[in-house]
């Protein structure tokens, strides 16, 4: 009787060394296009924390001063010489435009406003005052003459803020021409997130205009 001799194929050495290569190739990619994932989603979110915090602190601005009244803009290198009176009640019903802003070298600038009621501060008729310090880098909010109180995450750098006032002042009695511009506040930032340590950090730009909602015309 004759026996069969069976024989096993199988990968020669030339043939696995080629798959282990082309297996190497794609892990690679995989793990390199995986990284970017993961580094553009990090950047992202921290982009995203970034327009969350400056849009909260927009709202928070707008929404006292839309309601508000008696429109006050300030500008001042000497914070002693900031609030006329050295009392942001002292200014009373006075009002003051700042169509063009603020001179970028001044350190602080912001502006002052009657709140409507009382209800935040609990004194009737209360000044508010938005102010940036460009020392700082930092915005502020005061009420009175309390202690001013920071409105920005200590993980952003306010690198310019602007506040532009038109229509808050009464026309002159000697012009004839009546008042037809609604009082309103135009405000800018520019920051920059803290975390990034990149040689040339990405700024964040937001803008907004509140127009007095109380009729002043």
């Amino acid at each position: 009787m004759r026996s069969k001799i069976l024989t096993q194929s199988g990968f020669t050495l030339i043939e696995m060394i080629v798959s282990l290569a082309l297996f190497s190739v794609v892990v690679t990619v995989a793990v390199g296009a995986l990284l970017m994932l993961v580094g553009t989603n990090e950047d992202l979110q921290g982009e995203q924390s970034v327009m969350t915090n400056l849009s909260f602190v927009l709202d928070s601005m707008t929404r006292e001063i839309r309601t508000g009244t008696r429109y006050y803009c300030l500008s001042s290198d000497n914070f002693n010489t900031f609030i006329p009176g050295g009392s942001l009640e002292g200014l009373g019903e006075n009002t003051r435009d700042c169509e063009n802003g603020s001179n970028n070298s001044v350190r602080f600038h912001g502006v002052a406003f009657i709140e409507a009621g009382n209800s935040i501060t609990g004194a009737s008729a209360s000044r508010i005052m938005y102010f940036y310090d460009r020392t700082q880098q930092q915005l502020f909010r005061q009420v009175g003459n309390s202690a001013p109180q920071s409105i920005v995450s200590t993980g952003l750098a306010i690198i310019d803020a602007n506040m532009f006032v038109t229509g808050s002042e009464a026309v002159n009695i000697a012009d004839t021409t009546p008042n037809t511009t609604q009082p309103t506040v135009t405000i800018h930032i520019e920051a920059i997130d803290l975390l990034d340590t990149g040689p040339d950090p990405k700024s964040y730009f937001v803008q907004t205009t509140v127009t007095q909602r109380a009729l002043d015309i």
